[in-house]
């Protein structure tokens, strides 16, 4: 039996980052969790303690799952560098319409939140912290095995990433450019390798 709530609770939470990440908080209302959770609002409020509990759970959701999928890349590919090559790849332009949307969830909810004391944003920070500290480390494993040069830091590789991937995501929310992720792409690691 522990199982089977364990196994809701885990759906429940996958469904609702998907909202929340395709509206935002603030534009999910509780009729809107209500019908994509198929929960009534006194069991999603019992189970997470209100709509911001679930948000946060859903935030937290969503950051393991960014690093299973970078994971599952690294694990089939023969360098860090393709597997990460692999994971952007999957992202920008195989899975792209399969995401409820084109920006992070951690940035999304790092803009949405703009109130420096807001709990949501202070959970937001703490996430996207921990993701660059994971992020750091593989590319030291990518520095260690000679695919970067050691003239930056682990971080600065890990920072660089992220600006350009964000950026990446950002840019091929636009229509009718489908044809520069490629290319965008191969500048991006190739700038890399010349950091």
């Amino acid at each position: 039996m522990a199982n089977k709530v364990k196994f809701e609770r885990e759906n429940v939470v996958r469904v609702a980052s998907q909202l929340f990440w395709q509206k935002g908080f603030h534009a999910t209302s509780t009729r809107d969790l209500q019908e994509a959770v198929n929960m009534r609002p006194g069991s999603i409020y019992s189970a997470f303690g209100s709509k911001e509990g679930l948000y946060c759970e859903s935030l937290k959701d969503y950051t393991v799952q960014m690093k299973t999928q970078i994971e599952g890349f690294l694990s089939s590919a023969d360098t860090v560098l393709g597997g990460l090559r692999a994971f952007v790849e999957n992202v920008i332009i195989k899975t792209k319409g399969c995401s409820p949307s084109a920006i992070c969830m951690l940035v999304k909810a790092n803009s949405e939140f703009a109130e420096k004391d807001s709990k949501l944003y202070e959970l937001s920070l703490d996430l996207m912290a921990q993701f660059e500290a994971y992020l750091t480390q593989i590319f030291e494993q990518a520095i260690n095995k000679g695919e970067l040069s050691n003239t930056l830091t682990a971080v600065e590789y890990a920072r660089f990433f992220q600006v350009q991937f964000t950026g990446l995501r950002g840019y091929f929310n636009r229509p009718d450019v489908e044809q520069f992720a490629e290319p965008m792409i191969n500048q991006m690691f190739m700038l890399m390798r010349k950091l």
